[in-house]
C-alpha cells in the first residue's frame, strides 16, 4: 500500500477576461473549421466582415443566439457601400 492520502482538486474558474478570449477564440475556430472561412483571410472574409458589423464577436454570448431572420439581415461592407451576405454564405451560417 502506498500510504498516500487523497488530495482535493480545486476547480480554477476563469477571470471574465479570459473567458471573453476563450469566447472570441471559440468564434473564430467555428469560422474557419465549421464555416469554411479560411484562416489566412478570416479578417477580410464577407462572412466575418457581417458579423463583426452587427456585434457578433463572441460564440456564445452572440452567435449562437442567432435565428434565420438575424443570418438573411446580414450585410457587410464592400467599398463603402453595404451589401447584403451572399446566399450560399447565409446557407453556410
Amino acid at each position: 500500500m502506498s500510504g498516500t492520502t487523497g488530495t482535493a482538486s480545486t476547480a480554477v474558474t476563469p477571470s471574465p477576461a479570459e473567458e471573453k478570449a476563450a469566447d472570441k477564440a471559440r468564434l473564430l475556430t467555428v469560422l474557419v473549421n465549421v464555416c469554411g472561412v479560411p484562416y489566412a483571410h478570416w479578417k477580410t472574409h464577407p462572412i466575418a466582415l457581417a458579423l463583426r458589423r452587427d456585434g457578433v464577436t463572441l460564440f456564445h454570448a452572440d452567435f449562437i443566439h442567432m435565428t434565420a431572420a438575424d443570418i438573411d439581415a446580414r450585410q457587410y461592407e464592400k467599398g463603402g457601400a453595404l451589401v447584403p451576405l451572399e446566399l450560399n454564405c447565409k446557407m453556410i451560417l
